[in-house]
């Protein structure tokens, strides 16, 4: 499987101007609700609200008011942020072709939210297609229900993208992939990108994900969802932060910080995750990568720091007591799965093979990776760890804890650019095995070469090409108008 995807995101939709394009203001859910009865609206229009407070609005977009792909409709504040969202609003878009852009949706102290506020499908049930949620707030919404969810997002190829959500301490995950109307083999193809999520208070039980793609009987369901490049800081509702229930998505570029939880590959298979950053930051149970069900690619992670253990170790392969496929909530077997030019450094439980939830041991490829910690076991064996084929890997530190072939020595590592990376002459540079494996790229952008690869996440000795990623912060992702907080000192 390659690594270089082509994963192209819904996120630019530039109208073509033509001289019956129209520009509508209006102040109030009656104008627009006016403006959509007058039957006006047409492909390439935009309707501008009037800055201001608006509470208790329902606005229902429904089909038949659609857009095009060159000519979307777009609904935006007069000034971004300008229009701020309150009560118990909701929006409802099921419509095709649409933009929203530019709302704050907010709380207040002693006031009461809906219990979604922003749902891509319309009032009569109908699910939004090629619609764009960008440059909106979501902020400390709560409500008087036991769980509340803030978007619930259904259709096909939708995407939200620079947005911010803050400050959810009620049950509940926050954003709700829902799969459950799609056929077998229908795609979903959503993108969430470039958002920033902070701030997600725990809570008890399971639903309290920031994130979740399906539901377990959707695991089959080939949902084909890219998230990328979204920061996650203190998102600790639940120890899955993303919880993967449906097959073929992509998990790249995101950056994690501070967070008492785990990238999560519950249910489904031929998930993609790559290029992701994981830092503990002095969190008491920051964790990394923990998989079930077969069929994974996991390269180029670069993980450091994470305090976890077990479920939230940095990273937990589970035993699993089922084949992959099926619709019930048991547990996978992890069956083929790539794990390659990975980092792991000074975290407290590196990998463990966790029998927990079944005996049958994992099977796949473990190669090229960089695992350097004081703490040990390096990996902890509650499965064995033989039907994997490891290869190509680098320890040190702790002694390795299982009878695996591996390079034991230091990759002499130093803080460069906010990651350790070992040294170019060190014993990490040129020695990594030659693999069938795709993985052309390191976790900086930078190009591999063909033979002689290093061991690890990064390329230091011998990559090419200017580099093109590394972990994000507040002002990479989110809105224009309102900037979060990086990690708390703990």
């Amino acid at each position: 499987m390659k690594y270089i995807l082509v994963t192209i995101c819904f996120l630019t939709l530039v109208a073509t101007a033509k001289a019956k394009q129209q520009t509508h203001q209006i102040k109030t859910a009656d104008d627009f609700e006016t403006l959509v009865e007058s039957k006006k609206l047409t492909p390439g229009d935009t309707i501008v609200w009037a800055d201001g407070i608006i509470n208790d609005v329902e606005l229902d977009i429904a089909t038949g008011i659609d857009g095009t792909e060159t000519q979307p409709i777009t609904l935006r504040a007069a000034t971004p942020g300008g229009v701020i969202v309150r009560g118990e609003s909701q929006f409802k878009v099921g419509a095709k072709w649409w933009v929203i852009r530019g709302f704050h949706f907010d709380g207040e102290p002693n006031k009461v939210n809906s219990y979604c506020t922003f749902q891509f499908r319309s009032n009569g049930g109908v699910p939004a297609e090629h619609v764009r949620l960008t440059n909106c707030a979501f902020t400390n919404l709560t409500t008087d229900e036991e769980t509340s969810k803030w978007l619930l997002l259904f259709g096909r190829s939708n995407s939200i993208d620079h947005c911010h959500f803050s400050g959810k301490n009620s049950k509940g995950a926050l954003i709700t992939v829902e799969l459950g109307y799609l056929k077998s083999n229908t795609t979903a193809n959503h993108c969430i990108s470039n958002n920033y999520f902070g701030n997600v208070a725990p809570q008890d039980g399971n639903d309290n994900e920031t994130i979740r793609i399906g539901a377990s009987e959707d695991q089959n369901k080939p949902a084909s969802c890219i998230i990328r490049e979204n920061y996650f800081v203190r998102c600790n509702g639940e120890p899955e932060i993303i919880s993967n229930k449906s097959s073929f998505n992509v998990f790249e570029r995101n950056t994690f910080r501070q967070c008492d939880g785990c990238l999560v590959l519950r249910h489904g298979h031929h998930a993609t995750v790559a290029g992701n950053y994981f830092f503990g930051d002095g969190a008491l149970n920051a964790g990394g990568i923990r998989v079930s069900d077969s069929h994974h690619t996991i390269v180029n992670n670069y993980l450091q720091d994470l305090t976890g253990t077990k479920w939230n170790a940095a990273f937990s392969i589970l035993g699993g007591r089922k084949k992959s496929g099926g619709t019930d909530n048991g547990y996978q077997a992890v069956d083929d799965i790539k794990v390659i030019h990975n980092s792991i450094i000074n975290c407290k439980q590196s990998i463990l093979l966790n029998k927990a939830k079944g005996s049958r041991p994992p099977t796949g490829v473990f190669a090229n990776n960089l695992i350097s910690s004081s703490t040990g076991p390096l990996i902890s064996e509650e499965l064995p760890a033989t039907n994997l084929e490891w290869k190509g890997n680098l320890m040190h530190g702790a002694k390795i804890g299982a009878e695996i072939d591996a390079e034991f020595s230091d990759p002499k590592l130093k803080l460069i650019d906010g990651l350790f990376r070992p040294d170019k002459t060190g014993p990490a540079a040129d020695t990594g095995i030659k693999l069938d494996s795709g993985v052309t790229i390191d976790i900086d952008g930078q190009t591999r070469p063909e033979s002689k690869t290093d061991i690890g996440a990064d390329e230091v000795s011998g990559a090419s090409r200017k580099s093109s990623s590394s972990p994000l912060s507040p002002p990479n992702v989110g809105v224009s108008f309102l900037r979060g907080e990086g990690p708390k000192k703990k």
